[in-house]
This record gives C-alpha cells, structure tokens and sequence, in this order.
C-alpha cells in the first residue's frame, strides 16, 4: 500500500517557491504595476520621456524682425489676437523644439517638450507691480526673459500649435498655464513655467491652493 506522504511530496517544492521570497516579491511588484496603471503612473510608464536638444538660439532664428506692441493681457479677446498673429512663426518653432526631442509624434512627450524649453530657456522676470501689459510671444522667444504672464502666454500659444487645447490660469498676483492633451483622458495638465524644479503637471502648493480663474485661449 503506497503511504500517503509519497504523493504529497513532488508537490513540496512546487509549493515552497510559491511561498517563496522571491514570488512574494514579484507579487508585490505587480501589485504596484497596478497601482501605477490606475493613477498618474499611467502617464509616465507609457509615454517617453523628450530628450531636449534645442537652446533658445536654435529657435531665435524663425523669428521676424519687426513685433506687433503689447496687448492687455487679462482680456482673453485680446490675448487670442496676439496668439493668432504669431501663430505661423510659432507653429515652426514648436515642430522644431518637438521633433528634435521626441523620436516618435506621440503627444505627450511633445507638449512636455514644449514646456520644458520655455522652462529652461526663458528667465523668469519679475514684475512686482503685475503690468496689464502683454509682450508678443515672438518678443519673448528674442529677448529670452518674460514675467510669469508672458511666460504663460508663450507655452499657450506653442501647445495650440501642436493642436492641443491650452488655457492661462490666473490666482492672485500670478498666471501659468494648463493643456489638455488627447491621448491623457482630457484632463488639464499645469505647465508653471516659473518653476525651475516643477516637473510637467506639477505646480507649487501654495499656488496649487488659491482662488483660481481661467480663461481658454
């Protein structure tokens, strides 16, 4: 008569590895797989990263000689206006700033593009006083410095250039910007260009935090 125990043992090691720290480790590893899939990870895991090559003097040379004068910026009319008149020059220097840092057309990765050469090439410059002025988005690209306003305006006016949807966002004493992209289930995505250490959707808490007005351009 064969003893019970003789069966139960070529199943021993199969069911020592399962228990193992090994497949413990592997199990928790997909368990955060998933984690990441259902939130913000999503974004990061599937879409690369832009490798950026441009500097400000690469795009300097797309631009007129000539500037329309400002406009009134906190008139979302206005505001289209100076964007639509720039919007050929535009339109060349943010295909040349996306298709050098992103090997493939994949949207995300350009409209990160986008935001990180405004980011890393223009100097923020103060305006302590918040001027009611708006510079071309042309001048800010030749002179490389912009107040926070400006520095919004530009990356409003390069991700519509790529046909994304873009909008300046306006809290007490300060302005930035959001996008909406497609392919990132139409959410807003902020794009603080003051911010030398934010990363694409990523903005301060105490700017996260104040009253807030929009307006789409």
């Amino acid at each position: 008569m064969t003893d019970k125990k003789d069966h139960e043992l070529p199943f021993e090691p199969f069911l020592l590895k399962k228990h193992s720290p090994f497949y413990r480790f592997v199990a928790v590893l997909a368990i955060i797989a998933l984690i990441l899939l259902s939130i913000r990870g999503y974004f990061y895991l599937f879409h690369p990263e832009p490798r950026m090559k441009l500097v400000l003097a690469d795009v300097q040379k797309f631009l007129p000689s000539d500037f329309e004068e400002p406009f009134t910026s906190h008139r979302p009319e206005q505001v289209k206006e100076v964007v639509s008149f720039s919007a050929d020059t535009i339109k060349q220097v943010a295909n040349a700033i996306a298709a050098s840092s992103c090997r493939t057309s994949d949207r995300v990765c350009q409209s990160k593009a986008l935001y990180y050469f405004v980011r890393d090439q223009i100097t923020y410059v103060p305006d302590p006083e918040f001027h009611d002025q708006l510079e071309n988005p042309l001048t800010v690209l030749k002179t490389g410095g912009a107040d926070c306003e400006d520095m919004a305006v530009l990356l409003v006016a390069l991700q519509k250039a790529i046909g994304n949807q873009a909008r300046l966002v306006f809290v007490p004493g300060h302005a930035y910007a959001q996008v909406k992209i497609p392919q990132y289930k139409d959410k807003w995505l902020n794009m603080e260009g003051t911010c030398k250490t934010c990363t694409f959707n990523e903005v301060p808490t105490d700017t996260l935090i104040q009253e807030k007005t929009f307006a789409e351009i």
